[in-house]
């Protein structure tokens, strides 16, 4: 650890877990672990008593869970650096360990290395995610920006559709009243109405969405 002095403390409700944490943990130089605790109450004691710079918090505790846990000692002591640990990366949880204030999450399969890695950044005042929680973080961002943007995306009738697939081909107002078998002025009503609904100024603007959309290709 790059850190100087850094006092970790330890809870998860199984001793065997807070050994085997102790024993990684106290071989890094420059880290004692100060303190160990099965419950969040105990775990609020004991940072009152030793004031760690960090804790690594199982996430499932009895009584009051990690994230709660987190929450209330961040409340008191806003500079402590919290890394959770889960057995799964559940995506509800760990939005609310993020909104809680805790600095890393990781699920309990991760390697020394990452857990280190983990502690490092938290201890720097940056926000880490082990892969796969990365990865659920991700996909369900990914997943609200692809489902707000067709909520988004006006709907448009099968007669919108046509025409703006035939001003994207290039065809004039008058090629395009035939096709659709309206008059001319129809077509410009039409028209003016898609400019407005799509919030386009221009043809260009119109060929470029209905490309993006899928709805003409070149």
């Amino acid at each position: 650890m790059s850190n100087h002095g850094v006092r970790i403390l330890l809870v998860d409700d199984h001793e065997m877990m807070r050994k085997g944490l102790q024993l990684l943990l106290q071989a890094q130089p420059d880290v004692t672990v100060v303190g160990e605790a099965s419950t969040a109450a105990d775990a609020l004691t004991q940072v009152r008593a030793h004031q760690p710079n960090l804790l690594v918090m199982d996430v499932h505790l009895p009584n009051t869970d990690g994230i709660e846990t987190s929450r209330q000692i961040l409340a008191e002591f806003p500079q402590t650096k919290i890394v959770a640990l889960s057995a799964d990366p559940d995506l509800a949880l760990v939005n609310s360990a993020l909104q809680a204030g805790v600095a890393a999450y990781l699920t309990k399969d991760c390697g020394p290395d990452e857990l280190l890695k983990a502690i490092r950044a938290a201890l720097e005042g940056r926000i880490y995610l082990s892969p796969d929680v990365a990865s659920v973080v991700v996909h369900d961002y990914m997943r609200t920006v692809i489902h707000k943007s067709s909520a988004d995306r006006p709907r448009l009738s099968d007669r919108e559709q046509q025409l703006l697939k035939l001003v994207a081909e290039g065809k004039r107002n008058k090629e395009i009243a035939t096709v659709l078998n309206v008059g001319v002025k129809s077509v410009e009503t039409y028209r003016s109405r898609l400019m407005k609904k799509l919030g386009c100024s221009s043809t260009v603007e119109l060929t470029r969405y209905a490309l993006r959309e899928g709805i003409a290709s070149l």
